[in-house]
């Protein structure tokens, strides 16, 4: 199936000449971004136009978004300190000491949320990083340091999926050949349970940011000095598979259902690509345009997210040579989708007849997905009655049982609408109704 490329459908210019990372609120249908050297959080709706801008962020740069979306979470790097924003009132209603000093070389940066905690990269001083909890769940905030010592040479980036919530993935991000490390967080503590240094068939330098697929089994990283996109199995750290895009990789975000986006720095083309889990080649992407010759439009480092129900891509450029950024809303395009449909050639009839097929797509089917079922007793007659509709599976397979008492060829119909994500198709099926 072919690439379908597609300019973006929303592009609003944002109020903010810094920029380190993204998280979308589906409940308020919210996108916050970090301005560090603002020392503020941009908050958006889903088009870019902007709700409010909280200023008093020293260094905001990492973001998390608690499960229920309620609160956002903002590493202060300048202030040594993590904050809380409720997402419906869009205030600080607090903010956490994280005892590790405050700025380049020791204030938190990138944030995770996992095995029950808030979890968050820190430096120790100019040539070290660890990683550092703090824990909501008691009476009074909990924070432990000192994690993941002699692993990391700078503040280490995190990465978590909700669906595996004990599962934390963080690496090396100081410019050089990265390390790479997954740990099991499940007993509080940060167990190691592989570790990589520069990883990957042409190494890893300068890792620029890094996703977690919804089955915690792989980990998706975006390096700077690579053609493509690595990916890593988490059990053990070796190498599975790549996603083909071009120099230089510095964004990915996966959704929920696996699709991957990715994205690349400076005038490689294209922009932003999607790839469905374990398929090297892009099923859809996106250019965008560059105001002159001398100029170009590109993605930012960890610019990218999902909007959570996968209709969207969010991503975060800017044109070379300015400090202008742009929040680039992509919906999802329509993919191609085909319905194969399976029935015995003929069949008795007043007796239980079964079709099966599947549907496919290169993007999978949500759950609610279903076919309707058409029956017609002529098939040189009418356009068939609607006899009854169909579970999708996950995996696109369906399955329907007739008792036809029409004697002779009886067309079978089934028909998929469609959806945000998938194009309308049908698929028919002809049975031989015999003598009872």
């Amino acid at each position: 199936m072919g690439t379908t490329t597609a300019a973006a459908d929303t592009s609003s210019s944002l109020p903010i000449s810094s920029y380190r990372d993204i998280a979308v609120d589906a409940a308020h249908q919210q996108v916050f971004l970090s301005d560090p050297f603002g020392g503020s959080v941009l908050v958006t709706d889903y088009t870019g136009q902007v709700v409010k801008r909280f200023s008093g962020e020293a260094g905001a740069w990492g973001l998390a978004l608690s499960s229920d979306s309620r609160t956002l979470y903002v590493a202060l790097r300048d202030a040594g300190a993590i904050a809380a924003i409720d997402t419906a009132t869009l205030e600080e209603t607090a903010r956490y000491d994280t005892g590790t000093g405050a700025g380049v070389y020791a204030g938190p940066t990138s944030l995770a949320l996992a095995g029950g905690k808030i979890w968050f990269g820190y430096s120790t001083d100019t040539w070290h990083g660890a990683l550092g909890a703090l824990d909501l769940s008691g009476a009074e905030p909990v924070v432990t340091r000192g994690q993941g010592l002699d692993t990391f040479r700078s503040s280490p980036r995190l990465a978590a999926t909700p669906q595996h919530p004990d599962t934390l993935v963080a690496a090396e991000s100081d410019g050089n050949a990265a390390t790479l490390a997954v740990y099991d967080v499940s007993t509080g503590q940060a167990d190691t349970q592989a570790k990589r240094v520069d990883p990957g068939p042409d190494g890893c330098e300068s890792l620029q940011d890094l996703a977690l697929t919804p089955d915690a089994r792989q980990v998706v990283v975006a390096c700077a000095a690579a053609h493509y996109h690595q990916v890593f199995r988490t059990a053990d750290l070796a190498d599975d598979g790549i996603y083909t895009t071009s120099w230089s990789p510095d964004a990915v975000a996966i959704a929920p259902d696996g699709t991957i986006a990715a994205g690349v720095y400076g005038p490689s083309r294209p922009d932003v690509q999607l790839f469905t889990q374990g398929n090297s080649t892009a099923f859809a992407s996106w250019d965008f345009p560059s105001p002159s010759d001398y100029a170009d439009t590109t993605v930012e480092t960890a610019g990218l997210a999902w909007a959570p129900d996968g209709s969207r891509v969010f991503a975060v450029t800017e044109t070379s040579g300015s400090s202008a950024l742009t929040l680039q809303v992509l919906n999802h395009p329509q993919v191609a989708t085909t319905v194969t449909v399976q029935a015995p050639a003929s069949s008795p009839r007043n007796q239980d007849l079964t079709l099966t097929g599947k549907l496919e797509a290169p993007v999978g089917f949500g759950a609610g997905s279903t076919v309707d079922i058409w029956r017609l007793d002529d098939p040189l007659a009418g356009e068939g009655t609607l006899i009854g509709s169909a579970p999708v599976a996950a995996d696109g397979t369906f399955g329907y049982t007739d008792r036809p008492r029409a004697k002779g060829d009886v067309q079978y119909t089934v028909q998929y609408y469609g959806d945000a994500r998938h194009a309308y198709a049908y698929g028919t099926a002809t049975v031989d109704i015999t003598s009872d």
